[in-house]
């Protein structure tokens, strides 16, 4: 298909004087709408109809072409099918060439994109559309009046999201077939909508349009990559998703690899942007959003992946990184790893830890000297079947003392014939088995003893302050320091060098001496882990300032 892309911009304005050549965070209205269309994929040329001298000199200088439209087009009051059916013959005939689609995009709307314009001008492909146009989901509980009684245009009062769908034209982009603009009308009988977000379906009408668009435009973005799948779990999406949601000035954008299918899912409920690219092709993905920042919650980066963003003059933050990657970084993130060699740029220990909100906002259990339930919790794929080797373990001394054990397992556990197995077994045993859960917090604030591995798990039990025991999955989670006696916590080293019964000697100690407890306990309450959140957004923030 051959398009034609149009932009009509008159000189007046009564709203705003001089509205598509007035400034909009530094550059002129005008700008936004021809840079998006010179950045698609499909349009073949541009055009700004206008009546206006100076208009028509700042669209050449932004790279459309200006054609100046007769008089009788340039009345406030004249609607814009002439205005585009006008240009369309003169630029045909001029060039002596035919045109496929005809899109229309406003210059009011700034906030316009590429892909929103190339999303438009792709739906045309397979599907017999006379009209394409941007719509944003504008579903709310109206009323109307009716011989001066208000009525309710609803059947039923319910949430919004249950409403009809209603979906209200933007009029930032409308694209339609030669064949229909030359009926008269840019609307056939036949139309697709492509739905934009409402953050960027501004009509600039009025000076508080202006002002708020003005304001969406000068955040900056940042690009989070994430990974998560059923073999590394969900850590690293829901730390994202944290961090994210006390990032509000800023546009936020998710990248996952398309073996991250957990990460994403998570991602998506909660309904932030998020896109799924094929494996290798991350930094690739970024780059193609123009960040101001990316920050990479993949575990290890290496050098070149990093010095993709350096040479874009995007600022880089890693989570969890031990890769050469972390080298280059702007900022790297290691709360659960010592401080093995004295960089200003990485941020070591605890004090760093991203705590999630319910860790913060809930009741802690007060009476802790009496021992009820015992939690087992080893991550999203306990890899090492701790699970169903610990239990076996302490089966008798709980059994022996009238203790119920919680089991809470992950997203990517695989060992469930063997633990069911266990578990028929011990029939004395009050086992409580849960699979995938949003309240992880409630299940360790009921906890009187916790038995987990090395990762973050430790420091969210340490900020409920619950006596826990630690078996390493792997040699990685060996050299997370936090997991130590002095912080209140006993830890067992790697599952591979750990027996059965010496799991059970350990657990039965914390279990039988009430004393050791305390000490862990009063270990734990001297943390402060609340402010790491805090201490990481004022870093991230500083950085891309």
């Amino acid at each position: 298909m051959k398009v034609l892309a149009i932009i009509p911009a008159r000189g007046g304005s009564k709203g705003i004087p001089r509205k598509n050549l007035r400034p909009v965070s530094g550059k002129p209205m005008l700008f936004y709408s021809i840079d998006a269309c010179l950045a698609s994929s499909y349009i073949d040329k541009i055009i700004v109809s206008t009546d206006d001298d100076e208009i028509a000199l700042f669209a050449e200088r932004f790279g459309a072409e200006a054609y100046l439209r007769p008089i009788s087009l340039a009345d406030d009051k004249t609607p814009l099918e002439p205005v585009i059916y006008d240009a369309l013959l003169k630029i045909e005939q001029k060039y002596n060439e035919t045109y496929d689609l005809i899109i229309t995009v406003q210059p009011t709307s700034p906030l316009i994109q590429r892909t929103d314009i190339d999303k438009v001008i792709e739906k045309f492909k397979g599907n017999k559309f006379d009209t394409v146009q941007t719509v944003v989901d504008d579903r709310h509980l109206c009323w109307t009046v009716d011989n001066g009684k208000a009525k309710p245009m609803y059947k039923a009062r319910v949430n919004r999201q249950l409403l009809p769908i209603n979906y209200r034209e933007t009029g930032a982009v409308i694209a339609c077939t030669r064949q229909q603009i030359h009926s008269g009308s840019r609307i056939g009988d036949n139309v697709g909508l492509v739905e934009v977000p409402q953050s960027r379906s501004f009509d600039i009408d009025n000076f508080s349009d202006l002002y708020l668009c003005e304001a969406m435009l000068n955040r900056k973005k940042i690009v989070f990559t994430v990974v998560g799948y059923a073999e590394v779990g969900l850590g690293h999406a829901f730390r994202t998703v944290m961090l994210a949601h006390e990032l509000v000035n800023y546009d936020l954008i998710f990248v996952c690899e398309k073996e991250s299918n957990l990460a994403y899912e998570y991602i998506q409920s909660h309904h932030y942007e998020v896109i799924s690219c094929d494996k290798g092709q991350l930094a690739e993905t970024v780059i193609s959003l123009s960040p101001d920042m990316v920050i990479n919650d993949i575990l290890d980066t290496d050098e070149s992946y990093i010095k993709k963003f350096i040479k874009k003059n995007i600022k880089v933050v890693n989570f969890e990184d031990l890769g050469s990657g972390h080298l280059e970084a702007d900022l790297v993130v290691n709360a659960l790893y010592p401080e093995t060699k004295k960089m200003d740029h990485v941020l070591t220990g605890e004090k760093y830890f991203c705590v999630r909100d319910e860790f913060l906002y809930i009741k802690k259990k007060e009476n802790k000297s009496e021992i009820n339930n015992i939690l087992l919790t080893f991550g999203g794929v306990d890899e090492g079947n701790l699970t169903t080797k610990v239990l076996f373990s302490i089966a008798n001394i709980c059994i022996e003392n009238n203790v119920s054990v919680t089991i809470v397992l992950g997203p990517g556990f695989i060992h469930d014939i063997e633990l069911n197995r266990v578990i028929t077994q011990l029939t004395e045993l009050d086992v409580k088995l849960f699979k995938k859960t949003k309240r992880i917090s409630d299940f360790m604030n009921n906890a009187d003893i916790a038995i987990t591995s090395g990762g973050r798990t430790v420091l969210e039990l340490a900020t409920l302050e619950i006596p826990t025991l630690v078996i390493c999955q792997n040699e990685r989670e060996t050299t997370h320091s936090f997991a130590s006696n002095k912080n209140g916590v006993v830890n067992l080293g790697n599952r591979k060098d750990i027996s059965e019964n010496e799991i059970s000697i350990a657990f039965n100690e914390i279990f039988t001496n009430k004393k050791l407890r305390e000490e862990m306990i009063s270990k734990m309450k001297a943390l402060d882990l609340t402010k790491g959140k805090q201490r990481v957004i004022n870093a991230v923030i500083s950085l891309i300032q």
